[in-house]
């Protein structure tokens, strides 16, 4: 993991094996603060799930702090490389069709991680204001690609909407939705389900009426 926007420090100036362990760490800090939550999650803890002792683990960060800002950082990185992919495939595709794909993606992300999607609501509260900028950066960069997607279809009239914003945001919010109120949904629809309800919503809310009386004509 390279590129942090602040400092963490390390005894290792092996920057490879700093980068190895660091991804070890992450990976098994999310799964102890998913299972734990954060408040309760000791060092060791981390340490136990990374296989390695505590001593080892302080190696590479030097307090439960350092951790949690390595699964931000973690989380805005692979943020902006799986929407930075998605942009390049959509700029090919129709609007219609760059939506529906985005919707796949994005819902399919929520659906694979959802404990870790449940965690992330808490993420930015967690972290120190200076922080959450890595975050927040992330979900615009994603936001903006949806936007622009909207954008197009408006221009090319195959979408009718009134605010771009409100609209992009309402489908990112229906997206974690399947993850923030499984516990209800899950047990009504699997997931193929509810992402076709949810995005054929969607498109009726978008795409233009037609005019009073016109319907079946030629």
């Amino acid at each position: 993991m390279t590129g942090t926007t602040r400092e963490i420090r390390t005894f290792s100036e092996d920057e490879e094996l700093v980068s190895q362990r660091r991804r070890q760490i992450v990976d098994c800090a999310i799964q102890v603060f998913v299972r734990n939550g954060y408040q309760k999650t000791r060092m060791s803890d981390i340490a136990r799930a990374c296989g390695i002792s505590k001593g080892l683990l302080y190696h590479y960060v030097s307090c439960k702090e350092d951790v949690l800002y390595l699964v931000a950082h973690d989380q805005a990185e692979g943020t902006i490389k799986g929407f930075g992919a998605l942009q390049e495939q959509c700029k090919e595709m129709s609007p219609t069709d760059a939506l529906l794909e985005y919707i796949r993606f994005y819902y399919k992300v929520v659906h694979d991680t959802q404990d870790y999607q449940v965690f992330l609501n808490q993420l930015a509260a967690l972290l120190p204001r200076a922080d959450r900028r890595i975050l927040f950066d992330a979900d615009r960069f994603a936001l903006e690609i949806l936007q622009e997607i909207l954008e197009r279809g408006v221009k090319s009239r195959e979408f009718e909407i009134e605010d771009l914003t409100i609209t992009a945001h309402n489908i990112l919010l229906l997206g974690r939705t399947w993850a923030d109120r499984r516990w209800f949904l899950a047990r009504r629809y699997t997931f193929g389900q509810y992402l076709d309800i949810q995005t054929r919503a969607i498109l009726r809310a978008i795409r233009p009426q037609a005019p009073a009386g016109t319907a079946g004509a030629d």
